[in-house]
């Protein structure tokens, strides 16, 4: 059985006066940030007990370590379900440092870069970007960079391509799987940060649209910041998405087109020559 002065540190966070409750406590200093703690005076039970009340920064400093705990509880979860964040061997080394800049790519490059310079405000609003453009201009490379320097941060985030995310999403309903629907979907929402990559590539079924809503919808209710990479036109993704989560994405991010062309083509001609 629980003793009498456990029960009350649990009821009554703070300094409880211990001995004679009828001794009277005087005014103190906390150590910490100087301010005056005044004691007070609690009945409990046919007791009077008088305690020094937690300080504000104490409890500011519990705050604070609630809210790391929590943070590197969602961290491990997200890399249980997205190891390495998703971002895989290819784009686990992308940066902006090894970035190649080309003709048609400024923009694109200014939208990602300038992302990062005021990541914290843009996390915080739930604001994020949409590149769009041909395949093989950088638009993968540059969500994840911003990804890398956000986990560099602290903050948590997934990358993952669309069609992948809804294979690894369907996979859940199969009898044996070790994770569920709702534990992938719970990772999504609460990650400071999602890239949806080569979003429009996925096959378009009756499954994948109402899929793809929720996650965006999910997303967009909780303000949680969204950037999106697409090789189709704004019209295209629309048809594939369908136009309730077109509607939010339009107003979550900034829609920048990148009108470099591929690079992987590039690369095969000077291998030819």
């Amino acid at each position: 059985m629980e003793k009498l002065g456990e029960i009350l540190k649990e009821a009554l966070p703070g300094q409880i006066l211990p001995g004679n409750t009828g001794s009277s406590l005087q005014t103190k200093t906390c150590p910490e940030c100087g301010a005056e703690i005044k004691p007070e005076t609690i009945k409990l039970f046919t007791k009077t007990i008088q305690r020094y009340p937690l300080c504000k920064c104490e409890i500011e400093r519990q705050r604070r370590n609630e809210d790391a705990l929590l943070k590197r509880e969602r961290h491990a979860r997200i890399e249980r379900l997205f190891k390495n964040s998703g971002l895989g061997p290819r784009y686990g080394t992308c940066s902006f440092e090894n970035w190649l800049n080309r003709k048609g790519t400024g923009a694109a490059f200014r939208a990602a870069t300038g992302y990062v310079e005021n990541l914290h405000s843009n996390i915080k609003s739930g604001k994020g970007f949409l590149l769009f453009g041909p395949p093989g201009n950088g638009k993968s490379h540059l969500a994840a960079a911003v990804v890398r320097a956000a986990l560099d941060k602290g903050y948590t985030a997934v990358f993952e391509r669309v069609p992948k995310l809804l294979l690894k999403i369907r996979s859940t309903y199969n009898a044996c799987s070790r994770v569920s629907e709702a534990e992938i979907m719970q990772a999504l929402t609460q990650a400071d940060l999602l890239v949806l990559d080569d979003a429009g590539a996925e096959k378009w079924t009756e499954w994948t649209e109402p899929t793809l809503y929720t996650i965006i919808d999910e997303r967009y209710s909780w303000q949680k910041s969204l950037l999106i990479t697409t090789n189709s036109s704004l019209e295209e993704l629309e048809e594939k998405i369908g136009i309730r989560a077109m509607d939010r994405v339009l107003e979550m991010c900034e829609i920048v087109e990148n009108q470099g062309t591929s690079f992987r083509k590039e690369k095969a001609r000077t291998k030819q020559t």
